[in-house]
């Protein structure tokens, strides 16, 4: 029986029988060019646009060939349950597969015969013990390492699936050039590690999951089993399977096409779920499509709409400011749903790279080929879409507003209401962002390293994570609490050509300890002067209260008499409370904010007033100040 989802989603109505007919038809499956194309792989190293990356991926490949296969020990994987550390081991573990697609890229480019590197590097992957990440390792544990477990009661997760579709699709593009025992033992690992466990388990909990993990896992499973699986009929099951289920990952997406995740978890997600999409219709020879519910088009929007400038996003939850939009995504769903803006955001995004296919994420193949590719079919003289001046995305409760969105310099102002108990959940209700001339002058931390603690009950002792890591009221000595009962209400959205103004009630988002009956938030964008103004307004049980207006940023804060002065390397930022007895200070919490390219300072400032009635409110005047 279909499953009922929260949208038009007809894909829920596919059936095993049908995909099987369809299955058996002439389409294939992989879409872009094997080895034999040579031609398709020349201009690759010979396009402009494409030149640069693929040159990057030949000097990987080299290395390479000249160095050992990073090790993979038993006590890396081991410093997670000991430490919570995840470095040592990931970085080693990606390394291998980042050097294996390279290997391919530069086998099909500079049509070397040597495939020995190739063969060493995916006969180390199908040898090693697991391909789960020790944070993902689950019921499979044992103290900590992979145990000895049927293949029916394996873990599959994020990583196991992205070992499988790198394999499956190094078999697809290389073929007959592998050797025979490569490839048959490419079948078998991938069959006991992924295809049993993910037909026999009932309880992978990302079948149904809302969020990244269930398109990424969805999408992987489906994509290796068109490449590797000869029977249609388990094909199908698999395909129906995984339909369904990616239903789920769309009711994620508010009806808007907004998401908490942010942009990179959208690359991730929307980045397997199209790669998919596109071998699925070319298998069933345009029979059978992912591009059919409704929804597609509108979160296809998304993640221009919550860029900040040229290359920075909102950085809400567990998302990164500094980052892109994935260039296969854009570029496949732009040509696929007619939106050249998007699809010439992708080949934009393809311009811009250098080396970026390297660095603590290493992509690997399947993304690889996808973006050198896909990107490459984009026209040169389509044009990247100007954003939006206002978006609000209500399912998330995102607002963005900007004061001129043909200047990709201008101010933008970013605020968001939501709950407390989100995916990659921060206590933010309330935190807002002021942006210009490309850089966050007042912003939200954004994402942290991963390690253990951050997904246990320590997560909330984390900067990046508590309220007093944000730009959010601190009420009677009190922070805003976890779960999602604790959430923000919107009360109203106000625009006009030179105003727009969004208005929060906050109180709910704070423990009773803080002592709240109201607590009305109004961020607003005056384009007239280019002015942002932060008006709360609280309502107390009791006398005898203390409020304050914490804000945040990742520059210099300093006291310059009454006003607070944030200094970027572009711009300086004013801040100017209403209230004059207020005081305000300025901590620098230093390397409070761990990333994946090292630790950061965070600016806290604080303005607070001593309030002896129930009812007090503070208004902050922020505007920018010529250059720093």
């Amino acid at each position: 029986m279909p499953t009922a989802h929260d949208q038009d989603y007809p894909p829920g109505d596919w059936t095993v029988g049908g995909l099987r007919d369809a299955l058996e038809g002439p389409g294939e499956a992989f879409t872009l060019p094997t080895y034999d194309d040579e031609a398709a792989w020349t201009a690759l190293r010979t396009d402009e646009l494409t030149r640069e990356p693929v040159e990057a991926l030949l000097d990987d490949a080299e290395s390479a060939r000249d160095g050992d296969i990073p090790s993979l020990t038993a006590s890396q994987y081991l410093d997670y349950e000991r430490t919570g550390d995840r470095t040592r081991y990931e970085a080693a573990a990606r390394e291998r597969r980042g050097r294996l697609s390279a290997l391919v890229i530069a086998a099909c480019v500079e049509r070397d015969d040597d495939f020995d590197p190739i063969l060493d590097y995916a006969w180390a992957l199908c040898e090693q013990a697991t391909w789960t990440w020790p944070a993902h390792l689950g019921d499979e544990s044992r103290e900590g390492l992979p145990g000895a477990v049927p293949n029916e009661e394996r873990t599959v997760a994020l990583f196991t699936v992205g070992a499988a579709l790198l394999l499956a699709e190094v078999d697809a593009i290389l073929g007959d050039r592998l050797h025979p025992a490569l490839r048959e033992r490419i079948r078998s690992e991938v069959d006991r590690r992924v295809f049993t466990p993910y037909e026999k388990r009932d309880d992978l909990w990302w079948t149904t999951a809302t969020n990244n993990w269930n398109a990424v896992c969805s999408a992987g499973v489906a994509l290796a089993a068109l490449h590797l699986i000869d029977d249609a009929d388990r094909q199908a099951r698999i395909v129906e399977r995984v339909a369904d289920g990616l239903g789920y990952y769309l009711d994620g997406f508010g009806v808007d096409g907004g998401t908490t995740e942010g942009v990179g978890y959208w690359n991730y997600g929307v980045g397997n779920y199209v790669a998919l999409a596109d071998a699925l219709e070319s298998a069933t020879d345009g029979s059978y499509s992912l591009c059919s519910p409704p929804k597609l088009e509108r979160l296809a929007a998304y993640p221009l709409a919550i860029e900040l400038s040229p290359g920075h996003f909102v950085p809400f939850s567990d998302s990164d400011e500094e980052s892109a939009v994935a260039p296969r995504a854009a570029a496949w769903l732009g040509r696929r749903l007619d939106k050249p803006g998007l699809a010439a955001r992708g080949r934009w995004e393809m311009a811009r790279r250098t080396d970026a296919f390297a660095g603590p994420n290493v992509a690997s193949l399947p993304e690889i080929v996808r973006d050198l590719h896909w990107t490459r079919t984009v026209p040169a003289s389509w044009t990247r879409a100007t954003p939006p001046t206002r978006r609000y995305f209500g399912g998330c409760e995102w607002w963005i507003t900007r004061s001129n969105p043909a200047d990709p310099d201008g101010l933008v102002v970013a605020a968001k209401a939501g709950h407390n108990g989100e995916p990659h959940n921060h206590n933010d209700c309330g935190s807002f962002v002021v942006h210009e001339n490309g850089e966050s002058l007042l912003t939200d931390p954004g994402r942290p390293e991963y390690d253990r603690d951050y997904f246990g009950p320590a997560r909330y002792e984390y900067v990046a994570a508590h309220s007093l890591g944000h730009s959010v009221p601190y009420v009677n000595g009190v922070e805003q609490a976890a779960g999602d009962e604790f959430a923000a209400t919107v009360l109203d959205r106000r625009s006009s050509s030179t105003v727009d103004a969004f208005e929060m009630e906050l109180a709910d988002c704070y423990p009773e300890d803080a002592g709240l009956e109201s607590l009305r938030r109004t961020v607003t964008l005056d384009r007239t002067d280019g002015v942002v103004s932060v008006d709360d307004d609280a309502v107390f049980a009791n006398g005898d209260n203390t409020f304050e207006s914490t804000l945040i940023s990742t520059f210099p804060i300093r006291i310059d008499e009454r006003r607070l002065v944030v200094d970027g390397e572009r711009g300086r930022l004013r801040v100017t409370p209403d209230d004059p007895d207020a005081k305000r200070s300025v901590e620098r919490l230093a390397d409070a904010l761990e990333t994946v390219d090292g630790t950061r300072d965070v600016w806290r400032a604080r303005i607070a007033q001593t309030v002896s009635s129930p009812v007090t409110s503070l208004r902050l005047r922020i505007e920018f100040d010529g250059r720093a």
